[in-house]
């Protein structure tokens, strides 16, 4: 019961980081040393299959991934994004992704660069929460990967380097059952195998992935690479990330320059988010200047505004946290080699990217990434003035008199003030969110200076806007001409960035389908069904095509119990 109510604690804490108004900041966060202490009974730790063990460069690395969490309840929100890495043996990252997490279970695909050399490489996965025990407790899978473009080959370890063990994750056989009616099929024929859980086990449920590949293409025996050998791994553990409970978050801190980069407590920030899907979404730093904020669904690289609403002249700085772990493990070095089978093999790879590609002809897409008139965040404003409607007037100052009577410039001694009006008296309650181009705008007077002629739209809402669980006292935004916020200067400590969403497999063009017997098999990975689910007492039937190229191939199923156990089962088949 007690674990519990720590979890809930620290569950309570980042939402509040996350979510919560000022006047909620410093009750509690995530970051204080006890909820820390407590955060370190949570642990979790990835299960990760790939499709294979050998690739080409230029191919996709298909995979699955389960995550076990351990010290929160399954009905309890945790991780929802993998973060996967494809790193040299040296540890340097080549691609990156983040995926998202559904029941605890994650499926994706990485393309592999064509420019890296042949050698050894690791697929790495991870959470945020993982991040917190460092990179000695991430997922890494060993690969094989091939450049037939290149003669070098990546040496593993330069001298002078260090290099560490490993300890490789057997699978356990057995627990799976599989039937293949026949030994032998004919190249392009059809056929039907069946995978079970044994008899006795018939309340058992069974998550797993199923490859068949061309013998030699997969190591059927031992799995991911554990670094872990510390016993006590709490000691090494500190609360610098929090879980992604709901989508890709960014996280970062606030600082005071000037004052031994001191951290700014209470303070907002105003994140936009750009592009033909904008968004809006602010939070507050917490007691230690630390924030987290969650993106909206999205994918792809997104551009962001980031800006601190900070109160007199104080200088300060908005640090993004990096969203990939920048630690670097130290992996087994291990010289790459390939015995005569496997070099069969590779050539046989090699022929079939090389006809994919000079088969798979291509028809762009239509686009339709960039609308005409991209929807604002706020949707339909309560009133909307365009300006070619109406006679030129010299200043903003009397368009909002003439021609937007609900908002009035105030100018005072200590700076001018825009207010907004309303039926609804609680207005008054909140301040007004202003906009130009949808990002954020504190002076006023500078705004109300930008020639009218630049602005073609003005946006008003005039009753309280709530966004996430902040609260505004109405909102007004001033569309320009050219997107380009009528060159205004922007607040002290603001800036752009660009920041990785989920990963999409939406390609930029489609594949002609040639019928009959002009399209040759090109497949690698004969058949990959990353999402398989077993239930004890059902057999479950599996219909394919037999590859059109002879040879031995095998079917590899692979799942985790609900102990941790990595279960398989091997079967095998020739092609004449």
């Amino acid at each position: 019961m007690q674990k519990h109510r720590s979890i809930h604690r620290l569950l309570l804490a980042s939402v509040i980081l996350v979510l919560a108004p000022m006047s909620m900041i410093g009750q509690q966060s995530p970051f204080e040393p006890e909820i820390g202490r407590e955060a370190s009974q949570i642990t979790e730790h990835l299960e990760l299959f790939a499709d294979r063990s050998v690739y080409v460069v230029g191919e996709q690395v298909h995979f699955r991934a389960d995550l076990v969490v351990e010290g929160v309840p399954p009905s309890q929100p945790w991780s929802s994004i993998l973060y996967a890495e494809l790193i040299s043996a040296r540890g340097a990252s080549l691609a990156s992704a983040k995926y998202a997490i559904a029941g605890r279970s994650c499926q994706g695909q990485m393309a592999i660069p064509s420019g890296i050399l042949t050698g050894n490489y690791f697929l790495k996965c991870y959470t945020r929460w993982m991040r917190n025990m460092g990179p000695g407790g991430f997922s890494y899978t060993p690969l094989k990967i091939i450049n037939p473009f290149r003669p070098e080959v990546d040496d593993p370890l330069l001298a002078g380097e260090e290099s560490a063990g490993g300890i490789s994750m057997d699978y356990v056989p057995g627990l799976l059952v599989c039937t293949v009616p026949q030994n032998s099929y004919d190249r392009g024929e059809e056929m039907t195998i069946s995978i079970s859980v044994p008899g006795g086990m018939e309340n058992r449920k069974v998550e797993c992935c199923l490859t068949v590949v061309p013998s030699g293409a997969i190591d059927t025996v031992k799995g991911q690479l554990s670094l872990i050998s510390e016993p006590d791994q709490n000691k090494s553990f500190m609360v610098k990330f929090l879980p992604d409970l709901h989508g890709v978050s960014i996280s970062g801190s606030l600082v005071r320059m000037g004052e031994e980069n001191a951290p700014v407590q209470n303070a907002k920030l105003h994140f936009s988010l750009m592009g033909n899907r904008p968004d809006y979404f602010a939070t507050v730093t917490g007691p230690s200047g630390r924030f987290v904020v969650s993106l909206p669904v999205r994918t792809g690289v997104q551009e962001l505004f980031v800006t601190p609403e900070i109160s007199g002249n104080e200088i300060v700085e908005v640090r993004i946290d990096q969203d990939f772990d920048a630690g670097v493990p130290l992996l087994p070095a291990i010289p790459f080699s390939l015995s005569g089978t496997e070099k069969v093999l590779a050539i046989q790879m090699v022929q079939r990217v090389q006809l994919e590609e000079v088969y798979s002809g291509s028809i762009p897409r239509k686009d339709d990434s960039v609308p005409l008139h991209p929807v604002p965040f706020y949707g339909r404003p309560l009133q909307s003035v365009n300006l070619d409607d109406f006679v030129d007037l010299p200043t903003l100052e009397e368009v909002f008199i003439n021609l937007v009577p609900t908002v009035t410039a105030i100018k005072r001694r200590e700076g001018t003030t825009l207010m907004i009006h309303s039926e609804n008296p609680t207005l008054k309650t909140y301040t007004p969110l202003i906009m130009i181009d949808q990002i954020p705008v504190f002076d006023y007077g500078k705004l109300l200076s930008i020639a009218p002629e630049k602005i073609s739209r003005i946006d008003v809402i005039n009753d309280v806007y709530v966004k996430g669980s902040v609260a505004y006292g109405g909102l007004i935004n001033l569309i320009t001409r050219e997107g380009d916020m009528a060159g205004i200067d922007l607040a002290p400590g603001s800036y752009f960035f660009d920041y990785l969403a989920i990963y999409s497999d939406d390609k930029d063009v489609e594949l002609t389908p040639v019928p009959g017997d002009l399209w040759p098999d090109t497949r690698n990975t004969i058949l990959w069904i990353p999402d398989l689910l077993l239930l004890g007492g059902s057999p479950q039937d599996i219909t394919f095509r037999a590859p059109d190229y002879p040879g031995e191939y095998v079917m590899l199923f692979r799942g985790t119990a609900a102990s941790g156990e990595l279960l398989s089962t091997v079967a095998r088949f020739t092609v004449r």
